[in-house]
């Protein structure tokens, strides 16, 4: 046998085995880049959207479009790095769910010249840093825009000085991503629960909504109270209105004295902070707005001050509630416990949200433990010689050292307890009333009719809703109540999962000889064996 062709022949045969490899891997490469499919193995699916989700996204009428000009820059904020990575896994889950109609994900530079100008010029989009929702036949949504501009001035000393980082965390924090904000090692505030995929989710289904008819909530006035329109940092209702028109809604004022009957186009009636009773007439037209409309009443009302009108209980409202099951005597909340209110503001903190069931308009607030910011109280209860026509909750309380004292304007300060007068706590601050359906026939009311009281309006006015987390979700769940959106209240969120090292540029090259020194020894060890066997 000659040795010499032998050699050459197993030369050949690696040559065609490494070849063979080569193409088997391309090959495989090639086939599962043409597969588009996932399996989510994490615990709990972490990366897939929720069942509820789905079921909401299945309920889509048109295409949606989501576009984000954020740029993926390391010079960004850390909070701003961290939310675009969580974002680029949730859009990954929603364009890859099978929903009636396309959701595409847009990344946009603005300040690009080579930027394609269709999706731009679709939606007019000019300005950078912005998430939006957007849809080919219902326009546009901002859910978050952050403002790079520090937004103070050093020659003025009345403004504090924020960091950009600041700036992007309150951003963030507004727009409702996150939750739970704990504080961590470094001394800042961050974040355990990712809820994204509720943002994402109510927006998407609000937009793509091909309702035939607009819904419209009227905030009334003519009696003092807060205006929809008024952008005031602490009594205005300007944020509110803005969660009204973010779902959909639109907002628009009345005044029902000038009136013989209410909007026919009025879906909701907000009755924000009165200070003056409100007439017959109106009460009566309210009332046939309930029972033969189907409507919806938001009645916040705050402790009388003005004695003038102690003589009115609930600024007239009394035979409406008295009817749905409800009562609203003028009293106010005391609280003898220090801790229970906030040191700077003054707010008093309402913990007790429930004694017993898990009513969605404060399920999701009670599981994660928020408190809510509110001022002065009263108390809102239900009545026990109600009918059972109608179906009444009490579902937000004071702390359990409070009560409720009767004719506050006229006791000492601090107050004694009454054992006959007033309310032992926890008190009801916040009520709510529907139809039983099992009257619905008897009574000819219209199923969608409800009224919510709430013992104190300074719960949803300006200020408290954008320094309280659990005021604001507070509010968009008293919205989707109403609105009959019961699954946007039950959109879970996300546990988020961080991982922290902390290394010197020394420790960075310790690592880095440290890891090299494996595949370095592999190589030199390869070489000496090569050497050694062409030696022998």
């Amino acid at each position: 046998m000659d040795f010499k062709y032998a050699k050459k022949n197993r030369r050949l045969d690696y040559f065609v085995v490494v070849s063979l490899l080569l193409i088997l891997t391309c090959s495989l490469n090639f086939v599962i880049s043409k597969i588009d499919h996932q399996v989510d193995l994490t615990p709990q699916s972490r990366y897939s959207l929720s069942p509820e989700s789905l079921a909401l996204l299945n309920k889509m009428e048109s295409p949606v479009d989501l576009i984000i000009t954020l740029p993926e820059d390391t010079g960004m904020p850390k909070i701003v790095q961290r939310l675009l990575h969580d974002l680029e896994l949730l859009f990954d889950a929603f364009t890859r769910t099978d929903t009636p109609y396309p959701i595409r994900v847009y990344r946009l530079n603005v300040n690009s010249p080579r930027q394609s100008n269709d999706i731009l010029t679709r939606y007019k989009i000019t300005q950078p840093n912005l998430i939006l929702v957007g849809s080919p036949d219902k326009g546009i949504r901002k859910i978050f825009h952050y403002k790079e501009e520090m937004g103070t001035n050093p020659y003025d000393s009345s403004q504090s000085f924020r960091s950009s980082e600041s700036l992007a965390r309150q951003a963030i924090w507004e727009a409702g991503f996150y939750s739970e904000w704990k504080e961590g090692t470094n001394g800042l505030l961050e974040p355990q629960k990712f809820r994204g995929e509720e943002v994402f989710t109510k927006a998407i289904l609000d937009l793509s909504d091909d309702s035939a008819r607009k819904k419209v909530a009227y905030f009334t006035r003519g009696h003092g109270e807060s205006s929809p329109n008024d952008s005031h940092p602490k009594d205005g209702n300007s944020f509110l209105s803005d969660l009204f028109v973010d779902r959909n809604i639109d907002v628009a004022s009345v005044d029902l004295s000038t009136l013989e009957s209410i909007p026919a186009d009025a879906s909701f009636l907000v009755v924000s902070g009165p200070k003056a009773v409100f007439l017959d007439k109106e009460v009566s037209m309210i009332r046939d707005f309930l029972i033969r409309g189907g409507g919806c009443l938001i009645l916040a009302i705050d402790p009388m001050e003005d004695l003038s009108v102690s003589n009115y209980p609930a600024f007239g409202f009394r035979p409406i509630l008295k009817e749905w099951g409800l009562r609203c005597h003028d009293m106010l909340i005391h609280d003898p416990v220090r801790e229970n209110f906030d040191l700077f503001s003054g707010s008093y903190f309402l913990r007790t949200y429930l004694k017993e069931g898990n009513h969605p308009l404060v399920k999701n607030i009670m599981d994660e433990g928020i408190s809510i910011l509110a001022g002065r109280c009263r108390p809102v209860e239900a009545d026990p010689n109600s009918t059972p026509n109608f179906l009444v909750e009490e579902l937000l309380f004071s702390s359990r050292e409070s009560w409720a004292l009767s004719s506050w304007a006229e006791r000492s300060s601090p107050p004694e307890k009454n054992p006959l007068l007033d309310i032992s706590g926890p008190v009801p601050v916040l009520a709510v009333s529907k139809l039983n359906p099992e009257s619905s026939d008897s009574l000819g009311i219209a199923t969608t009719a409800k009224i919510l009281v709430l013992g104190c309006s300074k719960i949803l006015s300006n200020g408290k809703l954008r320094s309280s987390s659990g005021n604001q979700a507070l509010a968009r769940n008293i919205i989707y109540w109403i609105d009959e959106n019961h699954q946007m209240l039950e959109i879970p969120p996300k546990d988020l999962q961080f991982f922290h090292i902390n290394m010197s540029a020394n420790d960075f090259k310790s690592l880095f000889y440290y890891f090299s020194a494996v595949p370095c020894f592999v190589v030199v060890l390869g070489l000496l064996v090569n050497w050694l066997r062409k030696e022998l």
